[in-house]
Formats: structure tokens, C-alpha cells, sequence
């Protein structure tokens, strides 16, 4: 597999300034081997860390990449909230106008428009699956509901928390416990396919948590775990797998590994 693409997943930052988790997963066999992770603040650094003149790759970004609508909602946000709201993954609505409180420039946008400068293709359809290097919108919260069974999302992030009668950090601690026993079970138990091997960075990221851990340490932390439900988003892809597809070509399109049936199968 010397010659296979690497598998790359980037949560990325809604705002300029705040760091986006950065996961790299490769190949090894039939298994796939977390090679490298990193926060990464500014768009060109990411770029940079991709490193996209080095072989082929497919990138999962958990991030709007294409926005045409002046206001109201995407078509992916309708078809989220219409097959994902009652496991409560539905996603946020997003337009021209509500991504100005994050800056003048969509951020997805950007990172999508310096990948296609090394000549990647925007995967909105099956038809865009292909060789050489691809690109694609993803969200983690629907991968977790098709590849973990889940009823309910997991509560893990800090604006999920901070409702009432959630506990705040605590709640946190327990949502990435929970979220790394799944990942643990579901990606690297011995039925998972493909199977994610344990190596020295994966097991650094789920390692048990200090329990004095909050702030930006905790927040890097979720930020490379949703980067590597990405990454492993863009394996299923590379796999062949069946994909969901939400949203309309040239409006932005979402897709996540189709595993219950729930959403629409990518066309």
C-alpha cells in the first residue's frame, strides 16, 4: 500500500484565531495507523501540514466548504435536522450571513480553496470519487450516530455542557470518556472495519484523562478527536464504503459513513 492516499481529518475552527484539530491516518495493510496529529491555528499552516505535494490524500473537513445562500439555511442543514434531530445531530444552519459573526471569510472556503490549488476535487456526488487527491465535508456528530449506534448524540463539547443540569467540565470529562470507550470498541475492537491499530499517538489522544484537565488543554483535546472521526470519515470513503449524503450539488454537500440506513445514501 506504498502508494495509497493519506487520510486526513481536520475539525476546523469556526473562528480566526482558534486552533483546528489536525489527524493523518495511513494505510498499513488492511488496517489504518494514526501517523500524525496537531492543533493548527491559521488556514495556510493547515495547508502546510498536509503537506498536499506529498502523494495523494483525502481530506474530511467538519466545516461548511461551500456556502451560497444569502440567508436562512442550507439544504444539508434541512436534510440533517429532518434525519439526524432525534438522535440530537442536527446540524448548525448556516448562510452568507450567519458565518460573518466568525469573519469576513468562510474559513472552509479558504482551506478548500488551497487544497484546489494542488489540484483536489470536491467530492458532492459518487460520481467524484475518484483517484488522486479529494476533499469533502463532514460532521462527526452523524458519523458517531451511523458508526457507534447511538440513540443520542454524546455530550462532550463545552456549549453541549453548559446546560442546565449538565456539570459543566465534568460533563465534558464524562462525554470524551465515553466518546474514547466508543471509539475504543467501534474503531479498534477486533470486529471494526477497517480497524484503527493502537500506536503510540493514538493511544496518547484516548489515554485516561487527568481529572484536574479543563480549558484549552481539554478543548485540544476534543478538537483531535473529532479530527480523527474525520480522518476515519475519509477512510470509509477511500474504503469503498456506503456514504450518507446530505445537502444538493453546489450548495454543500455533508457526508459521513452510512452504516444504519438513517440518511440518504450519497448519488
Amino acid at each position: 500500500m506504498a502508494d495509497a492516499r493519506r487520510l486526513i481529518g481536520i475539525d476546523l475552527a469556526w473562528v480566526e484565531g482558534n486552533c483546528s484539530g489536525c489527524v493523518e491516518l495511513v494505510w498499513d495493510d488492511d488496517r489504518l495507523k494514526l501517523t500524525r496529529l496537531r492543533l493548527i491555528c491559521e488556514i495556510d499552516d493547515i495547508v502546510k501540514w498536509i503537506d498536499p505535494e506529498r502523494g495523494e490524500w483525502i481530506v474530511a473537513v467538519d466545516a461548511p466548504l461551500v456556502i451560497r445562500n444569502a440567508d436562512s439555511c442550507r439544504p444539508a442543514e434541512r436534510e440533517a435536522i429532518s434525519c439526524y434531530n432525534r438522535f440530537d445531530a442536527s446540524a448548525r444552519p448556516t448562510s452568507i450571513e450567519s458565518v460573518k459573526q466568525f469573519g469576513a471569510v468562510p474559513r472552509g472556503g479558504e482551506l478548500l480553496r488551497g487544497l484546489e490549488r494542488y489540484g483536489a476535487t470536491l467530492v458532492e456526488g459518487a460520481n467524484d470519487i475518484r483517484s488522486g487527491s479529494l476533499v469533502f465535508e463532514t460532521y462527526p456528530h452523524i458519523a458517531m450516530v451511523e458508526l457507534f449506534h447511538l440513540a443520542h448524540t454524546i455530550k462532550y463539547k463545552k456549549g453541549q455542557c453548559s446546560k442546565k443540569g449538565r456539570g459543566g467540565v465534568a460533563c465534558q470529562h464524562r462525554g470524551q470518556k465515553e466518546l474514547v470507550d466508543h471509539i475504543r470498541r467501534n474503531l479498534c475492537g477486533r470486529t471494526a472495519s477497517p480497524r484503527l491499530s493502537y500506536t503510540a499517538p493514538l493511544d496518547d489522544l484516548l489515554r485516561d484523562l487527568d481529572p484536574n484537565l479543563g480549558g484549552e488543554a481539554l478543548k485540544g483535546r476534543e478538537d483531535k478527536l473529532d479530527g480523527l472521526i474525520c480522518a476515519y470519515a475519509a477512510a470509509w470513503l477511500d474504503a469503498g464504503r456506503d456514504l450518507v449524503g446530505l445537502g444538493e450539488v453546489g450548495e454543500g454537500v455533508m457526508i459521513a459513513p452510512r452504516v444504519q440506513g438513517i440518511g440518504p445514501l450519497l448519488s
